[in-house]
């Protein structure tokens, strides 16, 4: 199986910000990253799906349903973490516990941010309680790259290129992902 159609899930939105720090909300930056990676993604031999394409209240259940429906190969979501304690920082990357697939690109994601962001690794996590990663019927995983409430997270993100070296990144793994598929 080759990974080719890639729904992206900008997390958040409409009524539900997300993590909120200063003037930096969560679904912002996600829905910035997505149709960053969306763009890139339509120059490359990929074919995506913008799930959420502005501010919008989508259920996750509609989110997984749209990416069934249109047969994706592999599930996105895209968030961006936060804690109270604000020098809680790094990247980290889950899957759901029994997809093979999921693990393999969770782990090829999360080297390839971590390289690119310079960020502390917390690691590729298996998680069987977010609703995505669920339900899905394709391999999904779920980004968290920075933390939108620590101050050195934030630098980063707000650097003019922080969206498209991100993008670039996650088509990095993914080409690494199809050479193992």
């Amino acid at each position: 199986m080759k990974i080719k159609k890639i729904a992206i899930d900008p997390g958040h939105g409409g009524r539900d910000p997300g993590v909120v720090s200063g003037n930096h909300r969560e679904k912002d930056i996600n829905l910035k990253l997505a149709a960053e990676l969306f763009t890139q993604l339509l120059n490359t031999n990929y074919d995506p799906l913008l799930l959420r394409e502005g501010d919008l209240n989508l259920n996750l259940s509609c989110r997984v349903q749209k990416a069934a429906d249109w047969e994706a190969d592999l599930f996105i979501s895209l968030h961006h973490n936060g804690h109270n304690n604000k020098s809680a920082r790094g990247t980290e990357t889950y899957h759901f516990p029994s997809s093979k697939i999921g693990q393999q690109a969770a782990k090829l994601i999360q080297q390839e941010l971590t390289a690119l962001l310079s960020s502390p690794d917390r690691g590729i996590k298996s998680n069987d309680r977010f609703y995505v990663l669920r339900h899905t019927p394709m391999p999904a995983v779920l980004l968290e790259p920075l933390f939108v409430t620590n101050k050195l997270d934030q630098n980063i993100l707000l650097r003019e290129n922080y969206y498209s070296r991100v993008s670039l990144s996650l088509i990095k793994a993914l080409n690494q992902l199809n050479v193992i598929l």
